[in-house]
């Protein structure tokens, strides 16, 4: 869960290059998440159109960070974000580490599970 910890604040300006093509940075939207997930009746949480995950991954921070898969190390390893979107909702966004340079948001949700919401920053707490 903490995979790589000290690089997560370098990491996440990689990120942010990337959705900007910056640099030779690269972040992408998967197409399953595109295609799929978003504005699919049977994922109703899944919402969060191009302009919220720019603007989540913009203002937000790793939170999490995993290496190991079902199969042992996972050579695609995985980071968590959270960041707010156009409707100052916060949400999650899960994150594959492809390359050096290339990172693949896999999907994004709601921070609506107690998992997530522990990293909430203090103003932005459910009441």
């Amino acid at each position: 869960m903490d995979h790589m910890k000290s690089k997560w604040e370098e990491e996440m300006l990689w990120i942010q290059k990337g959705i900007r093509q910056q640099d030779g940075y690269l972040t992408t939207i998967s197409k399953h998440y595109l295609t799929d997930r978003l504005a699919n009746p049977d994922y109703p949480d899944r919402v969060f159109n191009e302009l919220d995950i720019y603007l989540a991954i913009s203002n937000g921070f790793i939170v999490e960070g995993y290496d190991i898969g079902d199969n042992g190390n996972n050579s695609e390893p995985e980071r968590v974000i959270i960041g707010p979107a156009l409707s100052e909702e916060w949400c999650v966004l899960i994150i594959v580490l492809r390359l050096d340079n290339h990172f693949v948001i896999k999907t994004v949700f709601p921070v609506d599970r107690e998992r997530y919401r522990q990293y909430l920053p203090a103003d932005s707490q459910p009441e």
